[in-house]
């Protein structure tokens, strides 16, 4: 049960870049119950937008989408917060899954990598361990 897994802590500011609908719905509602708040764009362009004006503790990055992919929006972001300094976890999500496909969001600037469909489990996980994570 994911309530159980909700820590007493503070809760963190995700941003959710996702297109679909039904994936935007699935995700804000688990993170929801984990205790954190979430912001949900609907493509890398809007996600961008998004970080130029609040911090987020983590991004979730759908890598196909619309206007602008989570690769191209990454690289933005990335670029945005050598000018400030912050360096905001990114975790790509994608439903294309295969051999390689970490070690290129990796070296495309993304801090981890997630399969769709999302094991809600493992994103708990993913996101908590942000919170291990130390702050340049």
């Amino acid at each position: 049960e994911l309530a159980a897994a909700a820590p007493a802590l503070e809760p963190l500011r995700v941003l959710l870049a996702e297109d679909n609908v039904v994936n935007q719905k699935l995700a804000q509602r688990a993170i929801q119950k984990m205790g954190h708040a979430i912001m949900v764009v609907e493509n890398g362009r809007r996600a961008v937008e998004a970080v130029a004006k609040e911090p987020f503790d983590v991004i979730l990055m759908d890598l196909q989408m619309p206007e602008m992919d989570g690769f191209e929006a990454t690289a933005a972001i990335r670029q945005f917060e050598l000018r400030t300094g912050r360096h905001t976890p990114i975790i790509a999500m994608t439903a294309h899954a295969m051999h390689g496909d970490r070690e290129e969001c990796l070296r495309a600037g993304l801090d981890d990598y997630i399969s769709k469909p999302v094991d809600l489990v493992a994103l708990a996980r993913l996101i908590e361990n942000v919170r291990s994570q130390p702050t340049p």
